[in-house]
């Protein structure tokens, strides 16, 4: 009996030092990607997957994109918004691993027709009709409180015929710059209630995009802006738009082949490059834009609105 006695206590010895001993896990020395390009459209999405090495090192991956214009992550989970490049980059601790991001033009444009929430600038009325309860606020022109000015004659009326943006036989914004020597046009709303809906995208701007349908066969370059209690501006082109020295950079570009194209750019950038919307904003130009001033050029909109996606 004595004998067992002393074997059992050894084994219990054994079996606490055991399991007194825990192994800690390994210190992280680097992080990798799954792909270090990737290809998707606007609209798509595709995913990223980091590991951090060595296997069962512990540690957080935090994410981040160079440019959210053209793509956002999240997760891993990479969204395409508008043509373009962008790096995407893993980080853990000190160490960083990176995917070079090219986003297509997206050619299924009934997808920015999938959101929870809508305010239309330009929109046909069968689309419109179609969203529905998902018109929060319409911006649309009606003569009465809400209009669409051409600034001075700058621009003259385009002709806009055929399919619009989303295939519907009606009739889109056609503009031709003028002689003048500049151009100029906005949508302004004289609503103040209804401006004071925009308010709630600025407080939480980021699942918000502004759509823009665009086509056109010239290679201008189009100033954008959005006014609220404080102002953005932006240029759609291959360059930043020249406006008496002044440039302002561009946040996309499509193919000028004359058929319509989509371009979205998060109002997260825009919030973070100044476009502040508040209650009590009054009077505001909801949406203006130049041309330059060279005769000839054209400016086809159509499908231009906020909306917040899924």
């Amino acid at each position: 009996m004595k004998t067992k006695k002393i074997l059992f206590l050894c084994f219990s010895a054994v079996a606490l030092l055991l399991g007194s001993c825990k192994t800690e896990d390994p210190t992280a020395t680097g992080v990798t990607l799954d792909q270090v390009t990737l290809s998707v459209g606007a609209g798509e999405t595709g995913t990223l997957v980091a590991t951090i090495q060595p296997k069962g090192a512990a540690g957080t991956v935090a994410w981040s994109t160079s440019n959210s214009a053209v793509a956002t992550v999240a997760d891993g989970v990479v969204t395409g918004v508008a043509k373009g490049t962008a790096n995407i980059v893993a980080t853990v601790g000190s160490f960083t691993a990176t995917c070079a991001v090219t986003v297509t033009e997206s050619t299924n444009f009934t997808a920015s027709l999938t959101g929870t929430e809508y305010y239309p600038i330009i929109m046909d009325g069968v689309t419109a009709a179609a969203l529905g309860s998902k018109i929060k606020g319409d911006f649309r022109p009606d003569e009465a409180t809400k209009f669409l000015y051409v600034w001075d004659n700058t621009y003259s009326a385009g002709t806009a015929t055929g399919p619009n943006f989303y295939g519907e036989v009606e009739g889109w914004v056609s503009l031709i710059v003028g002689s003048v020597g500049w151009s100029g046009a906005g949508f302004n709303s004289a609503d103040a209630a209804l401006n004071d809906k925009l308010a709630a995208i600025t407080a939480n701007p980021d699942k918000y995009y502004l759509h823009i349908g665009i086509k056109s066969k010239d290679n201008a370059v189009h100033l954008f802006g959005l006014d609220g209690q404080s102002n953005v501006k932006f240029a759609i082109g291959a360059t930043g738009f020249n406006d008496n020295g002044v440039i302002t950079p561009s946040l996309g570009d499509f193919t000028r082949d004359g058929e319509w194209h989509e371009i979205e750019i998060p109002m997260a950038t825009l919030k973070t490059n100044g476009l502040l919307y508040s209650v009590g904003m009054g009077t505001k130009n909801i949406l203006w834009f130049l041309s330059g001033g060279v005769a000839g050029r054209t400016l086809d909109l159509d499908a231009v609105f906020i909306y917040k996606k899924q």
